[in-house]
């Protein structure tokens, strides 16, 4: 094999076609991984670069393995993708996506053919007219969109999704948004790295793919890092390195997992949490290449005794704060033991950790550094703390989605160091505060709040906010969710006694669905006991017995109905928003509600695997709206997402417009819904908040 690194133009350039194999899957990325390299593009495009073109200078997306393609001679280079094809496929539907929007905004000196001409077609050949030609399910979709500018599939979906974004950062108004589209193309083709491997004729390709998707031992990023160290120290110096200071981290952040393999996930979080302080555009992809240019940089002017010296001081820093990431942990265990940190500071780095949220942690590792330096007072480290859960709290209860988190978070150290002369407090609220961040005012939090279907929307965070309202109405310090668990009050089930309850008051059963999985339907139960679910009497009288405030409060109340789920999450929200203040200014333009849920809405089905399907009922409490509103919504989308969408028995609704019905039937003959590949209101949450949780690091 040989390899180099090279650039998305170089690998596109000349008279080439990539076949994929019909071993490989068909296309299968969806809203995660597009969002995942979209948030890498845009944020190399915001970098500056070397102006010299042949220098690399960019962000690594991986590896693409090609094989030359068997045939007769030919001035068109043929290769099969023996790995990479997701990612392959995905750049040049970008590149589509480009192309169309550019030339429907009629930018300036724009010129459509020469996308197509350099990147997506073979003019002058008639066996290979596209670039690329995916497995045989996926030609007839990739064709249609790619070349026909008809979104078709899940590649249709990928089309439609970019375009939006394109035309969204190409077309505002805000100058800390908007991006050029030459810049963007530009960005796209020079500054997106991959490894092209390429593999001789003689070599098994079926042999290679089936290595490379192995379950074999690979160097992490984690075992890279310490790699580099090693190689700057001397024999014994390593050797008393590795013993004292890395070891002691493996042990504490490396569990061994079956067949000799070793989960190192926290270890790598860790590192990566500690090197987007120093380098903000570091994901854990790119993890290893960001600390290695940090590092020799640093080292490149010292002599060999001075580097050694300061690659054990880098090895002793690494270790302790490590030691500091273990107490953000388990703020409580009193085996993480560091004088520098009070009772008082562990209890709020707590409060973050019960939050459960992973793009918190860089920003939480920072603050805690800082306190431990002495560089930052604990009074204001708490204060700090409160603001980002304030922020995190009422996003949640606006239902705006989480996968914009890691973008957001994640540079926060950095900028806090860039932004000197002000408290920290202030200099957090400033950066919180941009338009981008959108930090919801009382007013959005109370107007998306009371239909945001929260249970589903952010059920991780659902106990933290549970016992926050608690705290609230009882006046406690602090409420254990060990021993508790989140109970629908309306039963999920719905019971028949609920639904004759709900229709005897003149109330749609509509309306209770929508607001099955919202704050106000929502408490706190022991575990180890099943309340009597049957109709809301009974559930009353369990709930009375309760030494709970939230659950005393609902006791009281003498109707259950969607009208009273509704009065109580409003009273709810009122303490939340109470106990943690939103924006000191307004923070950006407010989404309608209707805008909101169709954007939640395609973000949803975005997320839906391949061959999976859901329909209008599972849609309806997702989304906390009724039947109607969700049936207009879905027929507002274009067809390649709608088809998604399916009636009980899987086929094409009756309640779509003539047109949207047409539409889907054209484009869907190959498309058999299995009853096992439904995709519930319940999973379907499970799909969208797994979203930017982990940098995406995967494609075949």
């Amino acid at each position: 094999m040989k390899a180099a690194e090279t650039n998305i133009l170089r690998l596109l350039q000349g008279s080439k076609v990539f076949l994929v194999p019909n071993f490989q899957r068909r296309y299968s990325w969806r809203r995660d991984e597009w969002n995942q390299l979209w948030e890498d593009l845009l944020r190399e495009c915001r970098r500056e670069h070397d102006p010299d073109p042949q220098t690399l200078d960019g962000h690594f997306l991986g590896s693409v393995v090609l094989h030359p393609a068997p045939g007769g001679a030919s001035v068109l280079m043929k290769h099969l993708i023996v790995d990479g094809q997701q990612r392959l496929t995905t750049i040049l539907i970008i590149i589509a996506a480009l192309r169309d929007v550019g030339s429907h905004l009629k930018v300036n000196g724009w010129n459509p053919r020469e996308y197509d001409e350099k990147y997506l077609i073979n003019k002058y050949d008639d066996d290979y007219p596209d670039r690329l030609v995916p497995t045989k399910l996926d030609r007839e979709s990739y064709t249609r969109t790619v070349r026909d500018n008809t979104p078709t599939g899940g590649i249709g979906q990928a089309y439609t999704f970019f375009s939006k974004k394109i035309r969204e950062v190409s077309t505002s108004d805000d100058p800390n948004i908007k991006v050029d589209l030459q810049d963007l193309a530009r960005t796209l083709l020079l500054h997106l790295l991959v490894v092209e491997i390429n593999t001789t004729p003689g070599d098994s390709v079926n042999n290679i793919f089936n290595r490379l998707n192995s379950k074999g031992m690979q160097l992490s990023a984690a075992d890279l890092v310490r790699n580099e160290l090693l190689l700057n120290l001397t024999e014994h110096q390593a050797e008393t390195a590795y013993e004292a200071y890395w070891m002691p981290m493996e042990n504490n952040l490396v569990r061994p997992m079956p067949g000799g393999r070793r989960d190192d996930r926290p270890f790598v979080t860790f590192l990566w949490a500690r090197e987007v302080a120093h380098s903000p555009d570091t994901t854990r992809l790119n993890l290893f290449l960001a600390f290695e240019k940090r590092f020799r940089d640093e080292l490149k002017d010292l002599p060999p005794e001075k580097r050694q010296s300061r690659s054990l001081d880098i090895f002793k820093q690494i270790h302790h704060d490590q030691a500091l990431f273990m107490i953000f942990q388990d703020p409580l265990n009193p085996f993480h033991d560091s004088s520098s940190i009070s009772l008082r500071m562990r209890e709020a780095l707590d409060r973050v950790r019960r939050w459960n949220s992973d793009p918190c942690t860089p920003l939480a590792l920072w603050i805690l550094t800082q306190v431990d330096n002495g560089k930052i007072e604990e009074e204001e480290a708490i204060g700090a703390i409160d603001i980002v859960l304030g922020y995190l709290v009422r996003r949640s209860l606006a239902g705006i989605p989480t996968n914009q988190l890691n973008r957001l978070l994640t540079p926060i150290p950095h900028q806090l160091q860039v932004r000197q002369g002000k408290s920290l407090i202030e200099r957090l609220t400033e950066i919180l505060s941009l338009p981008g961040y959108h930090w919801p005012s009382d007013s959005e939090v109370v107007v998306q709040g009371v239909r945001t279907p929260l249970f589903l929307s952010a059920n991780r965070q659902v106990p933290f906010i549970l016992s926050e309202l608690e705290v609230a109405l009882s006046s406690k310090e602090r409420v254990s969710t060990g021993d508790l668990k989140v109970e629908h009050v309306m039963p999920q089930s719905m019971p028949a006694d609920w639904t004759e309850y709900i229709q005897a008051s003149g109330e749609g059963i509509d309306e209770a669905l929508a607001a099955l999985h919202t704050l106000g339907n929502l408490t706190l139960t022991r575990k180890d006991r099943n309340p009597d679910r049957s109709d809301f009497f009974a559930k009353k009288s369990y709930l009375s017995e309760s030494s709970l405030h939230l659950n005393l409060e609902i006791s009281q109340m003498e109707s259950f109905l969607p009208a009273d789920i509704y009065e109580r999450s409003l009273r709810l929200l009122a303490l939340l928003l109470d106990r943690y203040p939103g924006p000191p200014r307004p923070a950006g333009a407010f989404v309608s509600e209707d805008e909101g849920l169709f954007e939640g809405l395609e973000g949803a089905l975005q997320t839906i695997p391949d061959a999976s399907w859901t329909t209008d009922e599972d849609l309806v409490p997702f989304l906390g709206t009724d039947l109607n509103s969700l049936r207009a919504l879905v027929n507002r989308l274009g067809p390649e997402v709608a088809r998604l969408v399916r009636d009980q028995n899987g086929m094409v609704p009756a309640w779509f417009t003539d047109s949207l019905r047409n539409a889907v039937i054209a484009q869907d003959s190959d498309f058999d819904p299995r009853p096992d590949s439904r995709v519930s209101s319940t999973k379907l949450a499970e799909l969208v908040d797994a979203i930017g949780r982990i940098d995406g690091d995967s494609d075949d």
